[in-house]
């Protein structure tokens, strides 16, 4: 599984339209992914000002599009990137990250899909 980190009205909008194009992918060329231990860190350093986000847990080989793991920034850790449009079959399950006290986001296991 790879998770994707977006806002809920990215969200509802590629429930709309049943597929998910982000503005990422027409800007870097593919849809920046997490690996599960990569969740929480994303969260916090890119939507710190966000309220409700949304997660999404997908299956790679259920991706119409190509998934490949790389470190463009030379950072050592490798992110799955899906190079092309997220077909919404391919998620699993989705849910809301949430904050702790301390405005944080946590991660927690759920089975419960919110969409």
């Amino acid at each position: 599984m790879i998770y994707h980190l977006l806002r809920k009205g990215e969200w509802e909008k590629a429930i709309k339209e049943d597929m998910y194009w982000p503005a990422s992918l027409d800007k870097d060329g593919f849809i920046h992914c997490s690996t599960k231990q990569q969740i929480i860190k994303n969260g916090n350093n890119w939507f710190q000002e966000e309220s409700e986000i949304i997660l999404l847990e997908i299956c790679s080989n259920d991706l119409e599009s190509l998934v490949v793991n790389e470190d463009l920034n030379e950072t050592g850790q490798m992110f799955p990137h899906i190079y092309g449009h997220l077909n919404l079959d391919a998620v699993k399950n989705v849910r809301e990250l949430k904050k702790n006290d301390n405005g944080e986001f946590v991660f927690f296991e759920s089975k419960e899909r919110i969409y």
